[in-house]
């Protein structure tokens, strides 16, 4: 018996050195407000690089349930800066639509905007670091 407690005291203290020295995510909660409930998917997209925000190109992109007002979207991102972006897609082409000078037709929302003026396209300015203090992350949806 002693062996046995021993053996799984052997096992599960190798778990948590390997899980610990391995483990680059945090898992965070990812708030969506002002969601037009069935009016179209949202998609959250996240960019982990400057390069891929200004390409366009995002590193992750996940579809959100838009059968309320408002979306909760548990997960894991990996440690460090990124920027999210999420829209409404009310005509379903799976992008956002864009009119004249590049200002978006659809509902928007993207980390450190809050829906007065245009939005960066500058990285930095809307980047948001993911560490172990990252919580709940609020992203509100808006149109101009």
């Amino acid at each position: 018996m002693k062996k046995a407690f021993f053996f799984l005291l052997l096992i599960f203290s190798f778990y948590g050195v390997c899980f610990s020295q391995t483990d680059n995510t945090v898992n965070v909660i990812v708030e969506i407000n002002n969601i037009v409930a069935n009016g179209g998917k949202v998609y959250l997209v996240v960019f982990f690089t400057e390069e891929s925000f200004k390409k366009e190109k995002p590193d992750l992109a996940v579809e959100i349930p838009s059968d309320k007002s408002f979306a909760i979207k548990e997960g894991s991102l990996p440690r460090g800066e990124c920027v999210l972006f999420v829209f409404q897609d009310a005509n379903n082409n799976i992008k956002l639509d864009c009119g004249l000078f590049g200002i978006p037709k659809e509902k928007f929302g993207i980390s450190n905007y809050f829906g007065k003026g245009i939005p960066s396209r500058n990285f930095d300015k809307q980047k948001i670091m993911i560490d172990e203090n990252t919580g709940i992350i609020v992203l509100g949806l808006y149109k101009f």
